[in-house]
Formats: C-alpha cells, structure tokens, sequence
C-alpha cells in the first residue's frame, strides 16, 4: 500500500571509493527511504522495499545527489510518497504547504 510520511531526520554520505557514490537515509517516523546514488558507469539497480522493517531502497544516478540534498536541507516540509506496489517501486520526495519566499531574501 502507498504511503506519504513527513521527513522528520535526515543523512547524508559520499564515498571516497574511486567512484562517484553517495547515500541519503531518509527518516519519517516507522518509515525509512535509503536513496544510493551510483556512478555514471553503473547500471542503476531496481527499487526495493522491505514490508517488515518498513525500508525502500531506490537506486539513482550519483548526478542528481546535489539535488535531492539541498532540497531536504533547505525546504521544508519534505514529504516522501513511496508506492511499494508497483513493480519496481516508485517514490517521489518534494517539498509541499511551504509559504512562497518563506525566509528568503
């Protein structure tokens, strides 16, 4: 069954193994999203997620790591949907009920 969770913590990792590698451990309450970000040789492996411990595993190139962490680092917000029924699993982390120019300047 899908679900939508609020971000409530949030890691982020690079790995200094030769590639261009990186991780972002999403944390909503029960719920956890682990985004890897893999090298541009790399195929992108399929999305998972783990029913028990209530885990999704998506799998992304490492190009786009900058962007999901300024997006959790500075909107707020987060929200992530994650659809554990599709086959591979699909999610979607976005930033929503934020007042346009809040704290901007």
């Amino acid at each position: 069954m899908a679900f939508v969770k609020t971000l409530t913590s949030y890691a982020a990792f690079l790995y200094p193994n030769g590639k261009q590698s990186g991780r972002i451990n999403l944390y909503a309450g029960d719920h956890k999203l682990y985004i890897l970000f893999v090298d541009p040789s790399e195929t992108v492996s399929k999305n998972s997620f783990n029913a028990t411990n209530k885990i999704g595993i998506a799998y992304l190139p490492f190009g786009l790591y900058e962007h999901y962490l300024d997006l959790i680092r500075n909107e707020k917000p987060i929200r992530i949907t994650f659809r554990p029924e599709d086959s591979p699993p699909k999610f979607v982390v976005y930033c929503s009920g934020e007042t346009p120019g809040e704290g901007e300047m």
